[in-house]
């Protein structure tokens, strides 16, 4: 009985949503990491350097792909205009500059990317990477990659911690320290302003109403999460939902997107 409650429930949200998209206008934010051909990718971070291309240039084709920062103006305005898209990446892995930026700029598209301060520029792969096999295990930016990347016109550079914890686990204080002192670093380092951020995990329990406040105090003006849905008119700028993109070919993708409700 609960789980056909539980069923019914889920159900009729998936039902509202579906709804919703007929008769309201919605915009998606695509979440990427890493775009790299690798053999091992435990944490399915990867996506294939042709899947990219394909992808990138489906959307070009077919979608209106916008900044970031238009987007929340957008919402702010109660416009959002209806399939637009945004591309995000977060980390801030090297193959960003290599394989995804030329990208970018062959098709002249936007794109925010997050980047953990403390590992910018220093010699250690990231924590969750420890374990991958040295042959796939992408690096961070040094400094220099990190300022050509930030030099673009195409790329926003957001904030996403100092080390990338679930700041839903540590104190106000804590979390306070994380996101302002990783935006103060990458401010520093770049030579340039951050408006953006995106909480680490970016699940509903990674972060908190008190982690919103402290992003707000420390002077961001929006925020990305890491909910799979699609961005209204109501949505809340500061928990903007995301949906991540995996190794999928271009049919996969083109099926995906409509999938993402």
């Amino acid at each position: 009985m609960h789980r056909l409650l539980k069923n019914v429930y889920y159900n009729a949200i998936h039902l509202r949503k579906k709804v919703r998209n007929y008769i309201s206008p919605t915009a998606r934010i695509l979440l990427y990491h890493r775009v790299e051909d690798v053999r091992n990718d435990p944490h399915k971070l990867c996506v294939g350097r042709d899947n990219f291309y394909n992808q990138i240039k489906f959307l070009k084709e077919n979608f209106k792909i916008i900044p970031l920062v238009k987007l929340v103006q957008d919402i702010k305005k109660g416009k959002v205009e209806n399939n637009s898209i945004v591309i995000t990446f977060d980390d801030g892995y090297a193959d960003n500059l290599y394989h995804v930026l030329p990208v970018l700029e062959e098709y002249k598209i936007p794109a925010t990317i997050f980047l953990i301060a403390s590992y910018i520029g220093q010699n250690k792969p990231f924590s969750w990477d420890e374990n991958t096999p040295s042959e796939d295990r992408g690096r961070p930016m040094t400094l220099d990659e990190t300022k050509r990347l930030s030099n673009s016109r195409l790329i926003e550079i957001g904030g996403h911690t100092i080390n990338h914890p679930k700041l839903a686990e540590l104190t106000e204080k804590e979390q306070f320290k994380e996101i302002r002192g990783g935006k103060k670093m990458l401010e520093e380092m770049l030579n340039i302003p951050l408006f953006s951020f995106a909480y680490p995990f970016g699940g509903r329990n990674s972060f908190t109403p008190e982690t919103v406040l402290m992003t707000k105090k420390a002077g961001y003006l929006y925020a990305c999460a890491n909910i799979h849905e699609r961005v209204t008119n109501k949505s809340g700028i500061f928990a903007l939902p995301r949906f991540v993109v995996r190794n999928w070919g271009v049919e996969k993708f083109k099926k995906k997107l409509n999938t993402f409700l």
